[in-house]
């Protein structure tokens, strides 16, 4: 840049707007100024004077406007919204400062080792008595401001996971109700009503109007989606759409801000973007569940076809008639079936097998319970008789041996020997002891077991249950009347003692069967 641009010397001689500086002087700096008059090197000054000397000699030689190229270092943003900064290229530096009215206006965020062209005034901070220009206006040397502000954002919040797939939202396959978030006069909407009306006109559209362009759009967006997701429940919104026509990078920028990409991210409700053509992305495309590459194809992608699902539903209707055939024919021929079985047509033959069964496995339970009541009788008998033997013929055995361990120690003289055999016969006595314990232990417990299943086999116990055995005098068990006679003496056992009767008349036999109570016989 050609030094024309800094320093313009015809503007220079020109008036100015800056205040007089003997106006800022107070009486003091006067007076010392005229007691000075005449001494070599001019008359001293106070450092506010000298500051404001400074100031008019800036604003006599430079324009009041200048044009820096730089790279940004030191950068910091305060918590008023003010920029400070350092702008520096290889041979200086100087510090520039930016206030929040100026800041709010920037599409970008500036970081340090960016180059920028800054437009501002060059003035002189009092405070610190340093000299720095105050910017109004920065841009990105290079690339433009706007794609600059698109890929620090876009960067940001993919660092932060708004793009991730994993928060996308499926759409709903048929949405009851619709939200359309764009301009009320555009072609947009035009679109959107014609496609949804074609597709699917049960649903329930609800159009929230924005303005889709300007400095104010991108807070009427966000308001619009946030207001749509407070009322998604009480309005049972399926699905939200966010469409706008073609236009520049400029005219696109309200969906690149930050605040439009915040809502969506946070909307319950899944969002269908169609923004531009299909060659414009915008960062609310990457954040919406679904991006469609115009609004009409937004509307489409939202909605299901009717011409679709109305022959989709003729063919259900047909197979589903079919099934219906195929199944009412299926049964009527199981129906068939089972009423032409033996089951339905003499349902009782299977209950009266049934009971004729269970009269057989009656009888062959007490033939079997006589039978076992036999065998454990003998059984014991058995072991009562080998359990003599064996204890008979092993003390036997043992009396043997000891008489004999007795009689060789009895002949052997020396003392030795008779204490050996001694220890020998002890050990042999306490041998044979434990032994004859152990068979002794066992035989009681074997008795016992067969004590404990002739008690359980033991008819008395039965009469206990209100049963009773009859005999005669010479205790034959009678088991029909025939084996009576009149005048017969016979006796009657029952659980606590014996009764005894005499028979009155002739036998006489039954000719019904027993009452449903009466309990069976017990032998």
């Amino acid at each position: 840049m050609s030094a024309k641009v800094f320093f313009d010397p015809d503007r220079a001689r020109g008036p100015t707007d800056q205040p007089d500086v003997a106006a800022g002087r107070d009486a003091r700096t006067l007076d010392v100024t005229a007691e000075f008059v005449g001494r070599e090197g001019g008359a001293p000054m106070t450092v506010s004077a000298l500051l404001a000397a400074i100031k008019t000699a800036l604003a006599e030689r430079l324009p009041r406007d200048v044009v820096v190229i730089g790279e940004i270092s030191n950068f910091k943003r305060h918590g008023s919204g003010h920029l400070y900064f350092s702008l520096k290229d290889a041979n200086g530096q100087i510090p520039a400062a930016m206030f929040r009215a100026s800041a709010e206006k920037l599409r970008f965020e500036p970081t340090d080792g960016l180059e920028v062209v800054a437009e501002g005034r060059v003035d002189v901070y009092e405070p610190q008595g340093k000299l720095q220009i105050y910017v109004t206006r920065l841009t990105p040397r290079g690339a433009g401001a706007l794609e600059l502000a698109f890929r620090q954002l876009v960067a940001k919040l993919e660092a932060e996971g708004l793009f991730d797939s994993a928060h996308k939202a499926p759409l709903p396959p048929y949405p009851a109700t619709i939200c359309v978030i764009t301009s009320s006069t555009g072609a947009a909407i035009r679109d959107i009503r014609r496609t949804l009306a074609r597709r699917w006109p049960a649903g329930t559209v609800y159009l929230i109007p924005v303005r889709v362009q300007g400095g104010e759009a991108a807070e009427e967006i966000a308001q619009a989606l946030r207001q749509a997701d407070a009322n998604a429940e009480r309005l049972g919104l399926d699905v939200i759409i966010l469409a706008r026509g073609g236009g520049s990078i400029e005219d696109l920028w309200c969906f690149n801000e930050e605040a439009v990409a915040r809502a969506i991210f946070n909307c319950q409700a899944p969002v269908v973007t169609g923004i531009g053509h299909e060659v414009d992305t915008t960062i609310a495309d990457m954040v919406a569940d679904v991006r469609a590459a115009t609004p009409t194809a937004a509307a489409e992608l939202a909605t299901p076809d009717r011409e679709q699902l109305v022959r989709l539903l003729g063919q259900l209707g047909a197979r589903l008639g079919r099934n219906v055939t195929d199944r009412c024919a299926r049964g009527l021929a199981a129906l068939r079936l089972v009423q032409r079985s033996e089951f339905f047509r003499n349902p009782l033959h299977r209950v009266r097998t049934l009971t004729q069964r269970l009269d057989e496995s009656a009888g062959a339970l007490r033939s079997n319970l006589r039978q076992r009541h036999a065998q454990a009788a003998a059984c014991v008998q058995e072991l009562q008789a080998a359990l003599r033997w064996r204890l008979g013929g092993l003390a036997n055995r043992k009396a043997e041996a000891l008489a004999e361990r007795r009689a060789r120690f009895a002949a052997a003289n020396p003392i030795q020997q008779v204490r050996l055999g001694r220890r020998g016969l002890d050990a042999q006595a306490r041998q044979l002891l434990t032994v004859t314990r152990a068979a002794l232990a066992g035989g009681v417990a074997r008795i016992d077991r067969c004590h404990r299943t002739l008690e359980a086999l033991n008819y008395r116990n039965v009469l206990q249950r209100g049963y009773s055995v009859t005999r005669d005098l010479k205790g034959q068990i009678l088991r029909c009347v025939v084996q009576t006679a009149p005048g017969q003496t016979i006796r009657t056992e029952l659980s606590d003692g014996e009764v005894r009767s005499v028979v009155d008349g002739p036998p006489t036999k039954k000719t019904r069967k027993p009452p449903a109570d009466a309990g069976p016989t017990l032998f």
